[in-house]
């Protein structure tokens, strides 16, 4: 159960970085080269992200990668 409220939470912090940064799904997803419907499933809390994906999120979005683990906890 309080995995999906992480994932819930991680995925609602993605959501608002990339509006921040007027950025589209499909712009995001070229950039950090992500499938686009894998990346909705993430924004929705629906998927477990790897560290590797969570890596490119935070370099394209300009965040660290510690930064979007503790805004979601």
């Amino acid at each position: 159960m309080r995995e999906n409220f992480f994932y819930h939470n991680l995925g609602k912090i993605i959501i608002r970085l990339r509006e921040k940064k007027r950025l589209t799904q499909e712009q995001l997803c070229l950039l950090c080269d992500i499938d686009r419907s894998y990346f909705s499933r993430i924004e929705k809390g629906l998927a477990n992200p790897s560290i590797r994906t969570l890596y490119k999120l935070s370099r394209v979005l300009r965040i660290k990668i510690y930064d979007l683990f503790k805004r979601a906890t």
